[in-house]
């Protein structure tokens, strides 16, 4: 995509449940040199005639599509939504797509903002295994997160208005970061699923991840690992306090590549939970364990020394992790 000449965006997603997604796009949209299609500031009307829809998509470069928890307008022939068929459009006109679903375990929705009626739910669920099988999509948690990925992916290939010389992309998104986290230290509920960059080095060994982390989190026993970390950028108040990061599946074999390799950048996903972690290494083996306690008085191990087997503990009351999303381009 030629990055010297002013691309056209067409932006499609349903409009009540996403005012609030589609204003921050706009936002996005104006620091980069690009056109946007639609009958509204933000693209389509939700009422337009699919045929103006259609004709949008046709004179765009770029389809971004973001699909939440409602199907949409319907259109009465194919019994398809409006998004869809503007997706499926898009597709065989051969345009640069961008796909973003909302995260369905970290969103915050109302119930407003769900369709709840079976048959069209199936029909969503339905374009969206679609969308997965066909694009490698991103997902989002809320109106500031979807900005943030929409901003770095827009900035692989378009021309920002304004770039401040003294800071490069990296610069930029480390700063980001350093705010987010320290937003997410004092409240790790209402930033919990944001996606930040961070430059870390691995601390010690890889470790399988304790069965209290998977459960927590919700990740796969056994297919879950977790490393101890220094974190080298950014720098902030707070941000040496994370020191472990997890990954699953194929994203744990992404990091354990990463292993012996110097300093790294990666996009990271804040996470929290509520529930109370007490391990984080899994033990797959038996093994015992002696902790031997000294009396008071002395200072050196002997038989008689021994004051007997002292066991701490110190419960916490939940635990936040960064979970490995992918390696910054």
């Amino acid at each position: 995509m030629n990055a010297h000449v002013a691309d056209t965006v067409f932006v499609s997603s349903t409009f009540e449940d996403l005012k609030p997604h589609r204003r921050a796009v706009w936002t996005v949209l104006e620091q980069f040199d690009v056109n946007v299609r639609g009958m509204e500031e933000f693209g389509a009307r939700p009422d337009a005639p699919l045929d103006t829809c259609l004709t949008e998509v046709e004179q765009s470069d770029i389809y971004v599509g973001i699909v939440a928890y409602k199907l949409g307008s319907m259109d009465d022939t194919s019994q398809k939504s409006f998004t869809q068929l503007e997706y499926e459009h898009a597709r065989l006109l051969g345009k640069h797509i961008l796909i973003y679903l909302i995260d369905e375990d970290d969103a915050r929705v109302t119930i407003h903002d769900i369709d709840l009626d079976p048959n069209r739910g199936e029909k969503l669920e339905s374009f969206k295994r679609t969308l997965r099988q066909n694009h490698t999509v991103d997902s989002f948690t809320s109106p500031e997160d979807l900005a943030e990925k929409l901003k770095r992916d827009f900035g692989r290939f378009l021309r920002a208005k304004h770039v401040a010389a003294d800071m490069s992309v990296a610069e930029e998104e480390f700063a980001v970061a350093a705010e987010v986290m320290k937003s997410f230290w004092l409240l790790p509920k209402l930033t919990s699923g944001r996606e930040v960059r961070v430059r870390f080095a691995p601390n010690g060994k890889p470790y399988p991840a304790s069965m209290d982390i998977c459960k927590a989190f919700n990740l796969p026993y056994g297919s879950t690992l977790g490393m101890s970390i220094a974190i080298e950028a950014p720098e902030g108040e707070h941000v040496e306090d994370f020191t472990e990061l997890y990954a699953s599946g194929e994203r744990a074999e992404d990091l354990l590549a990463l292993v012996g390799q110097p300093p790294c950048d990666v996009y990271v996903r804040l996470q929290f939970s509520p529930t109370p972690v007490a391990t984080k290494r899994a033990e797959f083996f038996e093994r015992t364990y002696h902790t031997l306690a000294l009396r008071p008085t002395l200072s050196a191990v002997t038989e008689d020394a021994l004051g007997g087997v002292q066991t701490h503990h110190v419960p916490g009351e939940g635990k936040v992790m960064l979970l490995f999303a992918k390696v910054a381009g």
